[in-house]
């Protein structure tokens, strides 16, 4: 299901989930903290054998990315900012569309590593929402209900940036605060391809 979820992730146009993803208002990154990962362009597809998603990461500016999510029947495309916390890479995806009725939410993905796959892994809703459970104040939030199930909660963070990054930073090595989100492997490019793009 964490899986799934995480696919419907990008899939959802307007970015309201029904799976348990932790969101946050702020973003994960300052502008000091912004890094451009060149091994992180292209086209990758999903390891997963039932699935056939192309994830498409382009230069947009300096230290951003677009990235494209190309499924069966649509794409989907959202804005991505890498960033470096003691040396450790994560993502930070947004949605491009801008609603100024709607705060548009952030995801986080943690870069676990490029070879021979890109693995990448994102903050557990289970384990968080049971943290904080026996933890209120560590870091600001809402449990927002996922469904008509009263007990289909998932953690939207309203904490500051800065709050955000010392919480995720105590816990980058705790025992099931991440879980796998996606792997991926980097599309083999034709020779006509390489052809054409010369």
């Amino acid at each position: 299901m964490k899986k799934r979820a995480f696919t419907l992730l990008a899939a959802s146009a307007g970015l309201l989930l029904a799976g348990c993803l932790v969101t946050s208002v702020c973003p994960y990154y300052t502008t000091k903290d912004l890094v451009f990962e060149p091994a992180l362009v292209g086209d990758w597809l999903e390891v997963d054998d039932n699935s056939n998603n192309t994830w498409k990461f382009q230069k947009s500016e300096p230290q951003a990315y677009r990235l494209i999510l190309v499924e069966s029947q649509k794409a989907t495309v959202m804005n991505v900012h890498a960033f470096k916390l003691q040396d450790q890479l994560f993502l930070d995806l947004a949605s491009i569309d801008t609603d100024v009725r709607v705060i548009p939410p952030h995801y986080l993905l943690q870069v676990v590593g490029f070879t021979p796959t890109l693995k990448l892994a994102q903050l557990d809703n289970d384990w968080l929402k049971s943290y904080l459970a026996k933890h209120p104040h560590p870091v600001a939030h809402h449990l927002v209900q996922s469904s008509d199930n009263p007990d289909d909660l998932r953690v939207v963070l309203t904490a500051s940036t800065s709050d955000l990054q010392k919480f995720v930073l105590e816990h980058l090595k705790t025992k099931d605060a991440w879980t796998s989100a996606v792997e991926l492997k980097r599309e083999a490019v034709s020779s006509a391809q390489q052809q054409a793009g010369k």
